[in-house]
Order: structure tokens, then sequence, then C-alpha cells
């Protein structure tokens, strides 16, 4: 970072007086070890209309589908989370929604997630994923010809695609990209570095109530990562010592989850399934729950 110059940080077109503003940020704020936001970034989070909207999806794409007529890799969301602050100083409302049974989700999926959003405020994410679902489920229905007329039209305007700028998605990861650094996020926007960033560095956000669960110490007193606090639940057989036990902290531990809940070899096992429904719950909470926890820290 010290060998780097001003003159180094030319935009990808290669005009000449063009500065890639983001390797700025990292480059300037990195080496003065100090955090940083935008003044345009600072009014953008002013002026979101309420109520906020925490939004993460859960979905699989498998080589061999797991319904009849489906493409290989086609889309499967079965799983939402969402938290909502109606308006500034609001409690935090959490709703959640997961796939049960041996069957097509994606429908039952959007028609929940409709309900519960409507059609007002601000629809948060972390990256583009839940607006590249949305669509898809939407051309699903299409192909599929499943028959919704309220969900097509919701699904219509919601959205962002090539005939609709929606007023209702907004990217916290794009947000981020453009106005926001930590030096402890090491360049990176993913938020399982934007999170423990944040954490780590606030100790205002462990005494608050709405996110007490996740504030925990090892045995050292080394504060953990809220994903690190999930709690794993045992597996198997004890009498035949086969007891392991689980726990899903990213994506694709989630996508394995799902499959050995409704696909697995314990399928028809209910305690199993259970088992397997509360660590996807969990795990899908957090995520919504650290968007609130990254939009707390910069509204303070």
């Amino acid at each position: 970072m010290f060998d780097v110059e001003e003159g180094d940080l030319v935009c990808a077109d290669g005009e000449p007086g063009r500065i890639n503003i983001r390797q700025r940020m990292q480059r300037d704020y990195t080496l003065a070890n100090q955090e940083y936001l935008s003044p345009d970034f600072v009014q953008r989070l002013q002026t979101l209309p309420y109520p906020l909207r925490f939004i993460d999806f859960e979905t699989s794409r498998v080589v061999v589908p797991y319904h009849a007529g489906m493409r290989p890799y086609e889309q499967v969301a079965f799983q939402w989370s969402c938290h909502t602050i109606r308006e500034r100083g609001a409690p935090l409302e959490h709703a959640e929604w997961i796939n049960l049974v041996d069957a097509f989700p994606n429908f039952a999926f959007a028609e929940s997630l409709m309900e519960h959003l409507g059609q007002g405020g601000s629809f948060l994410m972390w990256s583009h994923h839940e607006n590249t679902v949305l669509n898809s489920i939407r051309r699903q229905m299409q192909r599929y010809g499943y028959s919704n007329p309220r969900l097509e039209r919701w699904l219509d305007i919601v959205p962002a695609h090539d005939r609709n700028a929606s007023r209702f998605m907004v990217d916290m990861c794009e947000l981020a990209k453009t106005g926001y650094f930590h030096p402890k996020m090491k360049g990176r926007l993913s938020l399982k570095y934007v999170l423990p960033a944040i954490w780590g560095s606030n100790e205002a956000l462990h005494r608050l109530p709405r996110f007490a669960k996740y504030y925990r110490r090892d045995d050292s007193g080394r504060l953990l990562n809220p994903y690190d606090t999930l709690a794993p639940l045992p597996f198997g057989n004890p009498e035949e010592d086969t007891e392991s036990e689980q726990v899903v902290t990213e994506g694709t531990g989630a996508m394995r989850a799902y499959q050995e809940m409704l696909y697995g070899a314990s399928r028809r096992n209910e305690t199993v399934k259970e088992q397997w429904r509360r660590l996807l719950l969990q795990y899908c909470e957090l995520d919504t729950a650290a968007m609130v926890i990254v939009w707390t820290h910069w509204n303070r």
C-alpha cells in the first residue's frame, strides 16, 4: 500500500485524469488507519423511505434438479429472512419463511414474501442476489404456466430489470462500494468481512438488546464474530457413537443443509429434519441481523 502512488489509480478505461475512486479510498484510509463515510453516502442513508426491510434469500442450484421438469442448475429459492424497522427509532421486527415439503418452492416463496413486504418503503439487500432471484421467479412463472396475476404485477415492479428501475431495492454492498471504508475490511466488500470489522470496533453495538445474543467472547477474552456464536446442534445416533455437531455459517452450508433436510438419508426422520430446520433459520436470521448491525453503525 505504501508503494502505490496516486498516478497508479487509473480507471479501467485508461482515460487520462480519471482516477479509480474506490481504490483511492482504500489506499488513503488504509494508510491513515481510519474509517470513512462519504457525504453522498450519508445523505443516501438519511433519505431512504421507511419502513426499512432487510432481506436475505437462501437458494440452491444443483446439476441434478430436485423436481421433474426442471433444468440443470435451475434456481430454487427455499428460504427468506426479513428484519423490519418501521420508522426511525422503532423496535426491530423479524419474519421468516422456509420450505419444508418435497415440492418446487419458488412460487410459495415469492407469494409469502409479497404478502410480508407489500409495496412500500425500502427493501435492503447485500449485493444483487435477491434482485436476481425475484427476476428468475418471474421468468419461471411464464415457463411453468403458473398463474397469479397479483404476484406477476408485484414481480414486475419490485425488482430492477431492463424494463423497470426499481424504487424499492437498495443494494447495501453497492452503497458501501461507493462511499464506505473500514481498514479492518482489508479491501473486501462481502458482508462476512464488513460485519466483523464493524462489530469489533463499535462496543456500543454489543450493549443493544436487539444484538445481545450475538455478543460473546472466547475463554481468552477475544470478541467472537457473530457468525461464530451460532449454536451447533447434535446429529447422529449417540448409542452407536456416531453423534456429531453441525452448524451452518455460510451459503454453501445452507445449500447442503437444505438438501440433507429434504433429500438426504435422514429425510424421513422428523427429529433430524427439525435440527436442520433450526440451523437454517438461525443462519438466515443472522444474515439479515448483520445488515441491521451494519446499518445501525453507519447511522451512528
